[in-house]
């Protein structure tokens, strides 16, 4: 007589992971993953048909209350061995400052009830964007822990509870290893630009992958409809996103970059930079010119050597070249190795002057930026400027293609068994 085995949770099959939107996700989960349960506990009670056998343990996923500030600090302080470089995630009152507020939210993983790992949002509710990341998982857990199945139910709360106010979700993964890459890769996010050495894990300089998603309906009815204006030196970048996207046609602009010598002289004369520095020894720099609006910022992380969060407001190509000349100063008097700066894609002399002063496109990001008065995205071009050797990069073959693409050093992927991740 033959006997059946009846599984006793729902059954997901595994070809439709790997979603082509966000609400084909959260489709995939609906009736199997209850998000409201996620203020006591959700449990992951469901299997995907190719590891129906899976030994790991699937843990308990709950929101982090202010009081538990210290389980997140402790779990980032031990995995990186003190070393994680933003060392607010290291701060036990700015993470209860954190979890107090409506712009991030802290999931932790619990077996047994106990804190074993954590996982993060940051909301942009004006940009309609969020960010994932702050995957942390302690040590002794490592290989029994169903990591998947608790990245999938972080981001089915994720991506339903705010579904109305955050379209574009972001995250970015580390690349001296593909398994964060895969496991996001299973939830439907494409690698879309890449961050060469860009951070310090362990004391050691590292590259990342930036990774997107988008709600179905935003490629096609919330993105700017005027055809993106490019230059020559982005439109690697622009068809590895259109094949992703099918983005449609672009204006090819051959654009000779010219300046008012004389404007360019007058505005070096009323540039005024202001420095402020936070408790976490961010400092915070501002350009601006005196007897004008325009103004160029970022954030510059000493203990790393790199700048990013640029953001600028210029009506001119003579503002953003005085600022940008400003900016270069400022990388090699304090030794700065990366920056990085997104750049409008309709905006071609802007990308002009960003590749004159050695900075590369390194990525082209659909629907970027949400503009409230058109109620529109407008793409970007990620441009960056890094020192050093690349090293210990392990891609997937989706970022492995972008890498060639953008004709950074030619590497191999090391390869990597997709199924001893799960």
């Amino acid at each position: 007589m033959i006997t059946q085995e009846i599984i006793p949770y729902p059954v997901v099959p595994y070809k439709k992971l790997f979603p082509s939107s966000i609400d084909a996700f959260l489709e995939l989960f609906e009736g199997i993953l209850d998000s409201e349960s996620m203020e006591y506990g959700m449990n992951l009670e469901f299997v995907i048909d190719n590891r129906i056998d899976n030994p790991k343990v699937s843990p308990v996923l709950r929101l982090a209350k202010s009081h538990e500030a210290k389980f997140i600090t402790q779990i980032c302080k031990e995995v990186y061995q003190h070393t994680y470089p933003y060392k607010e995630l290291m701060d036990e009152k700015t993470i209860q400052d954190m979890i107090r507020s409506p712009e991030h939210h802290f999931i932790l993983f619990l077996v047994e009830d106990q804190v074993v790992g954590c996982f993060r949002c940051a909301l942009d509710f004006s940009q309609k964007k969020g960010y994932m990341g702050g995957f942390m998982l302690k040590s002794p857990y490592h290989g029994t822990i169903d990591v998947v199945k608790a990245i999938i139910g972080s981001y089915v709360w994720m991506w339903n509870t705010f579904k109305d106010e955050i379209l574009v979700w972001y995250c970015e993964n580390r690349t001296a290893h593909a398994a964060s890459q895969y496991i996001t890769a299973v939830c439907g996010i494409h690698t879309i630009a890449l961050f060469p050495n860009k951070d310090v894990f362990y004391n050691e300089i590292e590259s990342d992958v930036m990774g997107i998603t988008y709600q179905k309906h935003v490629l096609p009815r919330l993105r700017r409809s005027k055809h993106p204006c490019l230059i020559e030196n982005v439109i690697d970048c622009y068809l590895y996103a259109d094949r992703l996207y099918n983005l449609g046609n672009f204006n090819l602009v051959s654009c000779d970059l010219k300046v008012d010598t004389r404007k360019i002289q007058d505005l070096q004369k009323r540039v005024v930079i202001s420095c402020t520095r936070d408790t976490h020894d961010y400092q915070h720099i501002r350009f601006s010119i005196e007897a004008n609006n325009a103004s160029f910022t970022f954030l510059h992380t000493p203990h790393i050597q790199n700048c990013e969060k640029i953001t600028y407001h210029v009506s001119s190509n003579e503002e953003l070249f005085v600022f940008m000349e400003y900016f270069r100063d400022y990388m090699k008097e304090h030794q700065v190795r990366y920056s990085e700066i997104f750049v409008s894609a309709y905006k071609p002399h802007f990308q002009k002057i960003l590749i004159e002063f050695g900075f590369k496109a390194r990525g082209y990001v659909p629907c970027w930026k949400y503009h409230n008065k058109h109620h529109c995205f407008e793409d970007h071009i990620l441009f960056n400027y890094y020192e050093g050797e690349l090293r210990n990069i392990d891609l997937l073959p989706e970022g492995l293609q972008l890498f060639e693409i953008i004709g950074l050093n030619k590497i191999e992927s090391e390869g990597l068994n997709l199924r001893e991740i799960y």
